[in-house]
């Protein structure tokens, strides 16, 4: 059975993305723990509410990072799985293309072939194009190993 599919790969994107928004949200939450502290300065003394509004966004905070831990250990656990399967990989060509098409991409959206055929070939013309691709198609069979790709 292939251990790393056409589908993990594609699902990469979106588990970094899933991992980067989570800890974003994380970080949102923790500066404001400190923003009530920060308004009041020495008046959190005097005013009650800054500090029950502090321990609000603290328990906030706690709640969802427990929340996400489970799931975060898990994507973090994929993408580590990932990136070993292709760092593993014996042709450097196969891991750049692996890599420049699922693992390096912005956001959401895999890195196109033009642009993958560029940053390897340094020209992105149709010839160039057609060989990242059977490039890519090399990189698949040995990620799965050879008699499992024809399943």
């Amino acid at each position: 059975m292939c251990q790393i599919t056409r589908e993990r790969l594609r699902n990469y994107s979106k588990i970094k993305q899933q991992v980067e928004n989570q800890l974003e949200r994380l970080v949102r939450m923790k500066n404001e723990e400190l923003i009530p502290a920060l308004k009041m300065g020495d008046e959190s003394k005097r005013n009650p509410g800054a500090s029950d509004r502090m321990a609000n966004a603290v328990i906030r905070r706690i709640t969802y990072q427990e929340q996400i831990e489970a799931s975060m250990e898990a994507n973090l656990a994929e993408m580590d799985a990932i990136r070993a399967a292709i760092a593993a990989m014996a042709d450097p060509m196969e891991q750049e293309v692996i890599n420049m098409r699922y693992i390096d991409c912005e956001g959401y959206r895999h890195t196109p072939w033009r642009e993958v055929a560029l940053n390897i070939y340094g020209d992105d013309d149709e010839k160039q194009i057609r060989a990242v691709q059977r490039l890519h198609a090399s990189a698949l069979d040995n990620l799965c190993g050879k008699e499992d790709a024809d399943e």
